[in-house]
């Protein structure tokens, strides 16, 4: 009889433990000088900046951004960069587990990345007709050149 109450009372004191227990939130946040640039992450759509998205597994990460006008005309620069997001210390494991699963708190892990755009010259449209005809005209001579 005191070994089951002992024992019920150790399977409570386990139960408390693992339903208060806390977890690690992993979020990654996204700035850009001018802001409202869209932001891809490993290739998906994310947002415009400043834009927070979470994340489970830490390593290297593909941030492409890129800035349009109403038209769809790029206004600054493309970026491209491989962002490598480092663990913290208490998520390397052992320590893992217990941020994770023991500790009875919740921890917020936010990872903040800051770009500055550049400015594209703007083009006139005459330009961009005549940088359109000569791609088309490139294309046009690669379709009808047989290959062999």
């Amino acid at each position: 009889m005191i070994k089951t109450i002992r024992s019920f009372r150790f399977l409570i004191l386990v139960a408390a433990v693992f339903a208060f227990s806390g977890c690690v939130t992993r979020t990654i946040t996204v700035k850009t000088n001018p802001s409202n640039a869209l932001v891809y992450l490993d290739n998906k759509l994310i947002g415009e900046s400043p834009v927070t998205v979470p994340f489970t597994f830490y390593g290297t990460r593909k941030i492409m951004i890129e800035r349009k006008d109403e038209d769809g005309v790029l206004t600054h620069e493309r970026t491209i960069a491989f962002e490598k997001i480092k663990a913290p210390v208490y998520e390397i494991f052992p320590l893992d587990f217990f941020s994770e699963i023991v500790w009875p708190f919740e921890i917020k892990d936010d990872q903040v990345i800051s770009y500055n755009l550049e400015e594209l010259d703007p083009i006139s449209i005459k330009e961009r007709q005549a940088r359109m005809l000569e791609s088309a005209e490139e294309l046009r001579q690669r379709v009808n050149v047989p290959e062999f």
